[in-house]
């Protein structure tokens, strides 16, 4: 043992991420959260505004009309009080889970009419609008941002290669021609 009773390969200062470090497990990053007073402050800011919109959405809303209003509601109240409107907040101001808004955008549950779906995408068209805004000012971290696009606004790395069938018909001198080269090939 060296000295102070601590093991050879070990130092009185460890690192406090990285090789050795004591902040490298996710529960430990939360402790790390706990012990700084401004993301504690932070912390209890961002569980005070969602426990708002949870309130709000005690009483679900029950048509378009009223979910209309009450998205309006919940986009004025974030400029207000400058907080970044989110899908899981609107879902909670409107009462519903986040799921269940997914379901009725994506035609697996009806809503309250046929135009429940084209509300839930306007809405999210402006939360993906917020988001964007934020990633091209450099607010938020780009793989942040691609998250959010592809899982909450239908976005996606994708290439759509369309193959066509040739239309043109062989001739029998082109077959007989085809014919020849692989008659001609060494091996078999």
């Amino acid at each position: 043992m060296a000295k102070d009773n601590l093991p050879a390969n070990t130092t009185a200062n460890p690192p406090a991420t990285g090789r050795g470090g004591k902040y490298n497990f996710p529960c430990a990053a939360i402790q790390r959260i706990e012990q700084d007073d401004e993301k504690r402050a932070f912390m209890a800011k961002s569980i005070e505004n969602n426990l708002y919109f949870f309130n709000v959405g005690l009483s679900p809303v029950k048509s378009d009309e009223e979910m209309c209003e009450r998205l309006n509601y919940f986009f004025t109240e974030c400029a207000k009080s400058q907080q970044l409107p989110t899908v899981e907040k609107m879902a909670n101001c409107l009462g519903y889970h986040r799921q269940t808004l997914y379901d009725w955008e994506h035609g697996k549950n009806h809503g309250f009419s046929s135009a429940t779906a084209e509300i839930i995408r306007k809405a999210k068209q402006i939360l993906a609008g917020i988001d964007a805004d934020l990633a091209q000012e450099g607010k938020i971290q780009p793989v942040v941002y691609l998250f959010r696009a592809k899982n909450f606004y239908g976005m996606k790395d994708q290439q759509d290669v369309v193959l066509t069938p040739n239309t043109s018909q062989l001739s029998d001198a082109d077959i007989a021609t085809i014919e020849d080269k692989y008659a001609e090939l060494p091996g078999e």
